[in-house]
């Protein structure tokens, strides 16, 4: 063994200590193979929008459809499932290509400058009164669950939906978690106002 003024030289290596198991990356990090080799957009996207999801949206959305259509007429009357699952293509649609702020006239135009596939898949007033009527939650438990949790309308659902991102996509041992600031003018219990920082 040989010293200098800041290392020490030795003839027989160090000894390297064991990693802890949960530092062990046993899979590589990216999507899993159920949405890695998917062949359409539909099949990426339907793992992370599951059946329970979509039977959730459903019961809680026909819920209202009849409330309001048995206080309006007196008949009692249901949704169907393939109008909520296109209503809900059609938002994710209008999301991908930043079209969720824009008019609903603006989405039906029929100059060339709306969308067409809006105008092909469902007219306006089905989808006006489907986006009206969407609901995510129990209306006669909904006051008790605001009590303990402000996002008590949406959280079945958030969970269920954080949980798949979790399963079908594994992080590495280097992740980068950013924020970002939306404008809101809205009523929200959980909004922080901070002048200093400007929204995007």
């Amino acid at each position: 063994m040989f010293q200098g003024k800041d290392f020490t030289w030795s003839r027989t290596p160090p000894k390297v200590a064991r990693a802890r198991r949960e530092n062990i990356i046993v899979r590589l990090p990216g999507c899993v193979d159920e949405v890695k080799n998917a062949n359409t957009q539909p099949d990426a996207f339907s793992p992370f929008i599951s059946d329970d999801i979509l039977n959730i949206l459903l019961t809680h959305t026909n819920q209202k459809i009849h409330d309001y259509l048995f206080n309006f007429t007196g008949k009692i009357q249901n949704g169907c499932g393939e109008h909520h699952w296109m209503n809900f293509v059609l938002l994710v649609y209008g999301g991908v290509f930043e079209s969720s702020h824009e008019h609903t006239e603006s989405l039906y135009k029929m100059d060339g400058t709306g969308r067409l596939i809006f105008l092909v898949v469902m007219a306006k007033n089905r989808f006006r009164f489907l986006l009206s009527m969407i609901r995510f939650d129990d209306k006669n438990t909904r006051t008790e669950c605001r009590f303990e949790d402000k996002m008590a309308a949406f959280r079945e659902i958030w969970d269920k939906f954080i949980g798949f991102c979790k399963s079908l996509y594994l992080v590495g041992s280097a992740v980068c978690i950013d924020e970002h600031l939306l404008p809101f003018r809205g009523r929200c219990g959980y909004r922080q106002y901070m002048p200093k920082k400007c929204a995007d």
